[in-house]
């Protein structure tokens, strides 16, 4: 049963590697060409334990250098087994340290360089990790009274004065540039890497390897803790810190462990010209929620509890997804695994580890003779309906697309997307590919909604039904061959969710060799943003 709609509408996504000022030893990229305001800190290294200290040219002996070694996964460099470099700043003798989530979250070991000292190091424990703050505090391993910095208790205003302390580029030497506060509250959606409530824009120059250092004021106080560069700001030579309102709270909340959490370090990645969107996963802290759901590092988050993730290149809507799912809930996840080309759906925090999404083309290629090698299409889009409830991707070649709400004759209306070559055509014959997607709500049964999609009685030849089960959905599928004899393949999939009392069904049409492939990625990306 095909039903014509009316309206069309397309989601494409698009991607761009966000440059923040990460953690990196000797990076090649740099986000200003402006030069220190102040330089040439004190010479200082001290380990003696001072009450706080009182003025931005004695933070040099509480700024830290970190080292994290591990294997890390860059889009574009691939694979990589060695050491970044980031700063960070102790907030008590005790030792204990802040610094950003992307310097040090999936590190295999982390040392520590106290003041600028480069003749001895020391390991360091991870407390606790927030990727939606980008935050993470961690425990250097020495027992002797260290300096240590206070947190900046009066409202920031634009035009403050403010230093930025740490070691840019991985040079083990403390650096220290000045500056003034921009706007006291900017955008907290800035990068690709946490989404925040506001940030502090500034103009003190910083630079990959800052990341975690301190922003301090006149007396060495920290207003912030730095963390992305000026090529968020297009030509300016404006940087970002993460307010001390906000990072002091979530600090204290570090304490007790992760918290806004998986336990990637990633960023969100977009490519319109594949239609991709997602968080890309840079590492993975062992024994975290990602960790246990089997994520590995390369894998590109698409979707979590159905909601398409980095449509707009930030963090916003995975950071949402996991504080509205509260800590340590279920959550459904979807996941692009990039070397194979694997679409995997599962749970994190739940019982459903990550694995392969139904491969339709898998269950039918030998029946039917399939020549894969065959590649018509140019790429593939998501669209989404016009409720904002369905997802799926369809080939970009099915362009007449249509997104409204179905009605039914008895007025039930259903959230609805029709995509095809020709959208008549589709509709009145067997002669073009395409597919129809729905969600019924309440609950159709599995044999209803594949008896009320059925093909007209003697149009094709029932080849029967098969079971089907993707990890998230569970149901069955119908095929029929030569349709009016033609030799175009029907099929209709029924299927239901482990928790909710919905079923969708999609019915598609496979014409060429080519829609075999599109047909398996329908089957492999299609959601229920609920």
């Amino acid at each position: 049963m095909k039903l014509g709609l009316t309206r069309m509408f397309v989601l494409v996504v698009a991607m761009a590697l966000l440059a923040a000022a990460c953690g990196g030893g000797g990076a090649s990229e740099t986000t200003t060409t402006a030069a220190p305001v102040t330089t040439a800190a004190p010479d200082s290294t001290t380990t003696t334990a001072p009450d706080g200290i009182t003025s931005y040219d004695g933070v040099q002996p509480a700024t830290i250098q970190i080292i994290a070694r591990g294997t890390f996964r860059d889009p574009e460099v691939g694979l990589a087994s060695g050491s970044g470099a980031g700063s960070g700043f102790i907030i008590s003798p005790d030792g204990v340290a802040v610094t950003n989530n992307h310097v040090v979250a999936g590190a295999a070991t982390l040392e520590v360089f106290v003041g600028g000292d480069t003749t001895t190091s020391y390991n360091a424990t991870i407390l606790g990790v927030s990727e939606c703050n980008d935050l993470a505090l961690i425990d250097i391993n020495e027992r002797e009274p260290l300096p240590y910095l206070e947190w900046y208790a009066d409202d920031v205003r634009a035009g403050l004065e403010v230093y930025a302390a740490g070691y840019p580029l991985g040079d083990p030497e403390f650096t220290l540039t000045g500056g003034i506060v921009a706007k006291a509250k900017a955008g907290g959606d800035l990068t690709g890497t946490s989404s925040i409530d506001h940030t502090v824009e500034h103009d003190a120059n910083i630079q990959p390897g800052s990341s975690g250092g301190p922003l301090v004021s006149a007396d060495g106080k920290v207003v912030a803790v730095n963390y992305a560069g000026g090529a968020l700001a297009s030509s300016t030579e404006q940087f970002f810190a993460i307010a001390a309102d906000l990072a002091e709270p979530a600090v204290e909340e570090l304490r007790d462990g992760d918290f806004e959490s998986l336990g990637i370090n990633g960023w969100a990645v977009w490519d319109d010209s594949l239609g991709l969107s997602g968080i890309w996963v840079a590492g993975v802290a062992p024994g975290s929620p990602a960790a246990e759901a089997a994520l590995l590092p390369g894998d590109i988050i698409t979707a979590l509890n159905g909601l398409p993730m980095g449509t707009d290149g930030t963090f916003k809507d995975y950071c949402d997804v996991i504080r509205t799912s509260g800590e340590g809930r279920a959550m459904a996840v979807e996941v692009l695994r990039w070397d194979s080309s694997e679409v995997l759906r599962g749970e994190i925090n739940g019982d459903e580890p990550i694995q392969q999404a139904f491969s339709f083309l898998e269950e039918v290629e030998e029946d039917f003779d399939v020549d894969t090698g065959v590649t018509a299409y140019s790429g593939y889009q998501t669209v989404t309906d016009d409720w904002g409830v369905l997802t799926v991707e369809v080939p970009l070649e099915w362009s007449d697309i249509n997104s409204s709400p179905g009605t039914f004759d008895d007025g039930t209306t259903v959230p609805f997307i029709t995509a095809a070559t020709g959208y008549d055509a589709f509709i009145a014959s067997y002669d073009v590919p395409g597919m129809q997607y729905v969600a019924f709500d309440p609950s159709q049964s599995i044999d209803e909604a594949l008896s009320g999609w059925a093909p007209a009685a003697g149009q094709c030849t029932d080849l029967g039904v098969y079971d089907y089960a993707d990890g998230v959905f569970t149901g069955s599928y119908q095929v029929w061959d030569d349709c009016l004899g033609n030799g175009t393949v029907a099929l209709v999939l029924a299927a239901k969710p482990a928790e909710g009392d919905y079923t969708v069904v999609i019915y598609a049409q496979i014409v060429s060799d080519a829609d075999w492939e599109a047909v398996d990625r329908i089957f492999a990306s299609f959601n229920v943003i609920r």
